[in-house]
């Protein structure tokens, strides 16, 4: 019942989900296309009392992110695709830009970056070596010829070796 999502804010999403317990139940719950759990299961699987579980499905429930039948005394819980969904963008509106997706380059860390000067270009039909020189130290990468094109690089230039896993990204 996405609708029933709708109804609540994004803090509201976050002190639900924010329970330590409720947030690894929410996760051990399967979608609504797939087998139910019933509260038993979820019980053992989290070491607490099915009580415990019962009250925090309470929660979710009520927000809308938690749907249930019954099967005899049993209660089956599953999570709500089309509620999360809504929740996702509850959120994506609640919360501000700087938790949002943006479109444009992601922002590396300060960490992963190292900025100093283009010392040397060798260009090739596929490839140029960038050579970068920071606080005296001589950063070589490869990048497409197209890529140095694109970036206008120069000798002079100030620019970025951009350090990815063991790979080496000159930015401009």
């Amino acid at each position: 019942m996405p609708a029933q999502t709708l109804e609540y804010s994004a803090p509201a999403l976050l002190r639900a989900l924010g329970d330590p317990v409720r947030f690894k139940l929410f996760r051990e719950l399967p979608s609504e296309d797939k087998a139910e759990i019933p509260v038993g299961e979820l019980g053992r699987r989290l070491g607490v009392s099915d009580t415990v579980v019962s009250q925090h499905l309470r929660v979710l429930s009520g927000i809308g992110l938690v749907g249930h039948h019954r099967s005899g005394r049993v209660a089956h819980y599953y999570v709500k695709a089309a509620a999360v969904r809504a929740a996702r963008e509850i959120l994506a509106q609640g919360l501000p830009a700087m938790f949002a997706p943006s479109p444009q380059q992601s922002q590396l860390s300060a960490r992963n970056q190292l900025i100093g000067t283009v010392i040397e270009l060798r260009r090739g039909e596929v490839s140029t070596e960038v050579v970068v020189e920071v606080g005296g130290q001589q950063i070589a990468a490869i990048i497409t010829t197209a890529s140095a094109d694109r970036l206008e690089l120069q000798v002079g230039d100030v620019a970025a070796a951009v350090f990815k896993a063991h790979d080496v990204i000159v930015l401009k």
